[in-house]
């Protein structure tokens, strides 16, 4: 990630977009432009936003912290003590500063300089204990689930999914082991809300998005709304910026490649129960016939399962889509009491 120099003018825009974007504010489609413009004219931008999108939601963890709030209080006290003539030495016997200085420091350290603040934050016994929260939702074969978390967060769990969730006062944290889950992110600044699926981990930012950890061990992650961060947990790479439309197909020690740009409705069309396919492999379609139902498919033939499937379909209506292979393609289908087979049936 690359340092942040508050000389350069790209740092200056980039925190400009950074307070905006943290401060939720509707995504207007004429900003939501500007935005994308400015991202796509110079490769730097994204790392300049990724590297204050970190600074400001790490300052905002000071700001809202009970050790900064109590240290502000104490000084604003003593200052106005101090200018009404009435010395009292306090803080400043203790550290030996002017009440001037002493108010300078610690404006700088609470705006500038969070990772100064941190250690002592850590370690003052005055500051707050976690408050953790930890749940865990599934779904089976078949089935789906809305749940609305402590925050007012909305997850949507596809079929055959599992989400652990753990909030503390200074994170909202989320697994997902396996599955598809729909996130759709309550605001909140002083708690990044993050995804870890993978591999990679996800931090929202005003955000709706989808991520699908497959059995294959590929993660997908769509963009629906607004800006996704994205992160290699093992490799020490640069974060990069996913926005409304993006989406990238993650595999474990690979590079985060580049996003392609979808239709991010239908690729959570799941949620009104249809399958979108736009020139997706045979084999992967069937793939995800398998999670909505218990059927077995054979592939008598290699080729066949690089055939290229397009349509829409109801994901518990395999025999439906069965029907139709004939009309995708030259595919023949052998069907016995527990097997499906396929095969080419091109002469």
């Amino acid at each position: 990630m690359m340092p942040v120099d508050p000389t350069s003018n790209i740092h200056h825009e980039a925190a400009d977009w950074a307070i905006w974007l943290l401060a939720g504010a509707p995504f207007a489609p004429e900003r939501r432009l500007e935005l994308e413009a400015w991202l796509q004219a110079d490769p730097h931008h994204a790392d300049a936003l990724s590297a204050c999108l970190d600074l400001e939601a790490a300052l905002e963890q000071v700001r809202t912290s009970a050790w900064a709030a109590d240290l502000i209080d104490e000084v604003e006290t003593e200052l106005d003590g101090a200018a009404a003539g009435i010395p009292d030495p306090g803080i400043f016997a203790r550290l030996g500063w002017r009440p001037v200085a002493l108010a300078a420091s610690i404006l700088l350290l609470i705006a500038v300089t969070p990772f100064l603040v941190a250690p002592f934050l850590a370690g003052d016994p005055a500051a707050p204990n976690e408050v953790v929260i930890a749940e865990a939702f599934s779904t089976g074969r078949g089935e789906m689930q809305t749940r609305i978390l402590t925050d007012g967060s909305t997850v949507t769990l596809n079929t055959g999914s599992r989400i652990e969730v753990s909030f503390t006062d200074r994170e909202r944290r989320i697994a997902l082991p396996q599955g598809e889950a729909l996130f759709e992110v309550s605001h909140d600044p002083s708690r990044p809300f993050i995804v870890a699926a993978g591999g990679y981990e996800m931090r929202a930012i005003g955000t709706a998005f989808n991520v699908y950890t497959r059995e294959d061990g590929r993660t997908m992650v769509t963009v629906v709304e607004g800006i996704v961060q994205a992160r290699d947990t093992v490799a020490a790479a640069s974060a990069a910026l996913l926005h409304e439309g993006d989406q990238v197909e993650l595999a474990p020690g690979t590079p985060l490649p580049e996003p392609q740009r979808v239709d991010a409705d239908l690729a959570v069309a799941w949620r009104s129960g249809r399958l979108v396919f736009d020139d997706w492999r045979l084999a992967d379609v069937v793939a995800e016939f398998r999670r909505y139902g218990d059927i077995a498919v054979e592939f008598s033939d290699p080729e066949v399962a690089e055939i290229a499937v397009s349509g829409v379909f109801d994901p518990r209506d395999s025999d439906a889509f069965f029907a139709a292979l004939n009309q995708i393609g030259p595919v023949g289908i052998d069907r016995d009491t527990d097997t499906i087979r396929l095969f080419s049936s091109d002469e």
